[in-house]
C-alpha cells in the first residue's frame, strides 16, 4: 500500500511542475487561465474515473458542499489570485509565499477552535516574515512586473487556500480521494464562466493561442489532476498538518524547476528570502 507521506510528496512533484506551465501560458490572462486548467483537469479526471469506477459516484449532501467551497477558495479565487501572481513575479519569489499557507492554517485553526499556538509556531512565523520580507524588496528579475502586486497576491492566494483546506478536509470524511479531487471542481468552474462569459462574451474563452490551450491544459492535468488527488490522499491517510509538511518542499522545487527550464535567476537576495520562508514552514510543521 503506498503511504500518505508518499502521496504528499508527490504531489509537491506535480506542483511544482505545473507552475512551469502556467507561467508559459499565463499570457491568456489570469481568469482565462484559471478556466482553462480547470476544465481540463476536470475532463482528465472525470475520463480516468469513468474508466476505473465506471462513473459510480457516493458522497453525502454535507461532502459535496464542503469541497465545493473548498474548489471556491482553492481553485477559482485561490486560482485567479495565483495566475496574476505569477504575472507579476517570479516562480521563485511567488511560491515560497503562497507556501506560507500553512501557517495561515494553523492561525486559522487557533482562532476558529480555540487550538493553541505553539512556541515554535512563533519562531517559525518570525522567519516566514522575514523570509516574505526580503522577498518584497528582492530586486527585479527577468519578466518581472510588479513585485509589491506579485507578492501581496501570493499572500491572498495563501490565506484562500488556508480556507480551502479547512472546507476541504472536512468533505473529506463523507468523500473518498478520488471522487474529492473531481466533485470539488464542476460548481466553482461553472460560475467562474458564468462570471467571465457575461463580461466578456460567452465564445470568447475560445479566442486564445493554441499553445495557451496545451500548456495551461498540461499544467491543469498535473497540478490539478494528479497533484490534488495526491495531496487529497495525503489528507484522508497522514492529516492536514503532516500532509502539508511534507508538500511544503514545492517552493524549493519550484525554483529549481524555474530555474532550468524558464531560466529564472537565482540571486543571492532571493535564495535568503527562500531559505528563511521554508526554513519557518519546516519549523511550524
Amino acid at each position: 500500500m503506498i503511504s500518505g507521506e508518499f502521496y504528499a510528496l508527490a504531489a509537491a512533484i506535480c506542483w511544482s511542475v505545473a507552475a512551469v506551465f502556467y507561467k508559459k501560458g499565463i499570457g491568456a490572462g489570469a481568469i482565462p487561465a484559471v478556466l482553462i486548467r480547470t476544465f481540463f483537469a476536470m475532463l482528465f479526471l472525470l475520463i480516468l474515473f469513468l474508466i476505473l469506477r465506471g462513473g459510480h459516484f457516493e458522497f453525502t449532501l454535507m461532502g459535496f458542499i464542503f469541497l465545493n467551497l473548498g474548489g471556491l477558495f482553492r481553485l477559482i479565487l485561490g486560482g485567479a489570485a495565483y495566475m496574476k501572481g505569477i504575472e507579476n513575479i517570479s516562480i521563485s519569489r511567488f511560491i515560497p509565499i503562497l507556501f506560507t499557507f500553512p501557517l495561515i492554517t494553523i492561525l486559522l485553526s487557533a482562532i476558529l477552535l480555540q487550538e493553541k499556538i505553539r512556541f515554535k509556531v512563533v519562531i517559525g512565523t518570525l522567519l516566514i516574515i522575514i523570509g516574505i520580507w526580503i522577498l518584497c524588496r528582492g530586486h527585479y528579475i527577468k519578466g518581472e512586473k510588479n513585485i509589491k502586486l506579485g507578492v501581496s497576491l501570493a499572500l491572498l492566494a495563501a490565506f484562500l487556500y488556508a480556507f480551502s483546506i479547512v472546507a476541504t478536509k472536512t468533505g473529506l470524511k463523507d468523500v473518498d480521494p478520488f471522487q474529492s479531487a473531481l466533485i470539488s471542481m464542476p460548481a466553482p468552474l461553472a460560475l467562474l464562466y458564468l462570471y467571465y462569459s457575461g463580461n466578456n462574451g460567452v465564445k470568447t474563452i475560445f479566442k486564445f493561442k493554441k499553445e495557451a490551450y496545451i500548456l495551461l491544459g498540461l499544467g491543469g492535468i498535473v497540478g490539478m489532476g494528479f497533484g490534488s488527488y495526491f495531496f487529497f490522499e495525503s489528507l484522508a491517510k497522514i492529516g492536514a498538518a503532516k500532509a502539508t509538511s511534507l508538500a511544503a518542499i514545492t517552493p524549493a522545487l519550484s525554483s529549481l524547476f524555474a530555474f532550468v527550464t524558464l531560466k529564472e535567476k537565482l540571486n543571492a537576495t532571493l535564495l535568503l528570502g527562500i531559505v528563511s520562508t521554508i526554513s519557518g514552514i519546516w519549523i511550524i510543521l
